[in-house]
């Protein structure tokens, strides 16, 4: 009989991708937890690291997500197909990346303002993933913070770690 319970609790919890505007994933999951007070079957509301612009719902039906996201702000909708519970764990899971630059390399910027300017690396900030530059270009010197993933090593000139 206990064996039929438990079956009976795997087969009511499912997990549905839920596609939200890229960097307003928090705001759009504090408006799904207001609501979950008035929806039955919705049991957690999960923002995957691994995904951008995705929340993951689990929930015991399809139509009870449809009723949890009704109207909400920065929603786009519900994929119809189900996240499997391994791929789920998965995707919460944080990967910590590795970090190959060192303080005196010449760095490229990727992406932003200063998108194609060449750069020395003055300092890493490895819990914000951030690194200090000056450019090299520059007529006067100024450090900006870049995100390590908006830089690329250009060439080597300090000691790595």
């Amino acid at each position: 009989m206990e064996s039929t319970s438990t079956n009976t609790e795997e087969e009511r919890s499912h997990f549905f991708i839920i596609r939200v505007t890229i960097g307003r994933e928090i705001q759009a999951m504090e408006r799904l937890e207001s609501q979950l007070p008035r929806v039955k079957g919705v049991y957690a509301i999960i923002k995957p690291y691994s995904l951008k612009g995705y929340i993951i719902i689990e929930a015991a039906s399809y139509e009870s997500v449809l009723e949890l996201i009704y109207n909400i702000k920065h929603i786009r909708g519900v994929m119809k197909k189900e996240l499997t519970v391994a791929d789920a764990l998965k995707s919460m899971e944080s990967k910590k990346q590795v970090i190959n630059i060192a303080v005196g390399d010449t760095v490229k910027v990727l992406s932003g303002p200063f998108k194609g300017e060449n750069a020395t690396v003055k300092s890493i900030n490895k819990e914000k993933q951030e690194v200090a530059v000056m450019f090299l270009d520059s007529a006067v010197p100024i450090s900006v913070n870049i995100k390590i993933s908006d830089i690329s090593t250009v060439k080597s000139g300090g000691d790595n770690e």
